[in-house]
This record gives structure tokens, sequence and C-alpha cells, in this order.
């Protein structure tokens, strides 16, 4: 018997990198956005809870954004996040193709289904 794959949803996925003090920078996850003028929103947002001098410790977005499909219960929980209603951060391997550019994990990721 074939699985029914259920609703799948178009969002934008930004990738993020972190830059701390004496060690240099790594990738940092991702955020998710049902669009455009919400991806900028939620990146306005990041920086306006930064303090004027650069901390120890930040993140910054990485890369090009890229339009990805997630589940229906991903995009739902990209509208009623709580944290921020600009998007959804996330870690762990990149969804979709992982974009055409920034960082990608040797170990195959960047084709994670979530």
């Amino acid at each position: 018997m074939k699985k029914e794959r259920g609703k799948r949803f178009q969002v934008l996925c930004q990738k993020w990198e972190e830059s701390e003090r004496g060690w240099g920078s790594r990738p940092d996850g991702y955020s998710l956005h049902v669009s455009e003028v919400l991806r900028e929103q939620y990146i306005r947002e990041y920086w306006s809870r930064m303090p004027d001098q650069a901390p120890d410790e930040y993140s910054r977005p990485d890369g090009t954004p890229y339009w990805c499909e997630v589940s229906e219960k991903t995009y739902h929980e990209i509208l009623e996040n709580k944290y921020s209603k600009y998007g959804l951060r996330r870690s762990g391997p990149y969804p979709g193709d992982g974009g055409t550019d920034g960082w990608v994990p040797l170990h195959g990721g960047g084709h994670g289904k979530i």
C-alpha cells in the first residue's frame, strides 16, 4: 500500500551563520518564511534585538535565500510561531536542495525532509 504524502507548501529558506569571537564562523541553521517580505522583517527584527556593539557571539543571514517545499505541519508551525510572527528558526539539515550557495554539510545533508 502506497503511503499518501499529504499537502506540501512552498516557503522561503534563509541559511544563517554564527560568528564567535576567537572561534570564527560556522553554520547556524536556517529560518523559514512564507514570503520575501516576512523574511526581510524577520531579519530586521533579529538585528533590532542586537546591542550597539558587536557581541562576542551572534548570527547573521548567509547566502541567497531559496524556495523549498515543507509539510503542512511545518507550514502551520511557521504561521503559529510564538517567538516571531515573521518566520521560524530551525537547526539540522537544510530543507530541499540546500540552495545554490553557502554551507552544505559533507555527510549528504541539504536534502532533509522537515
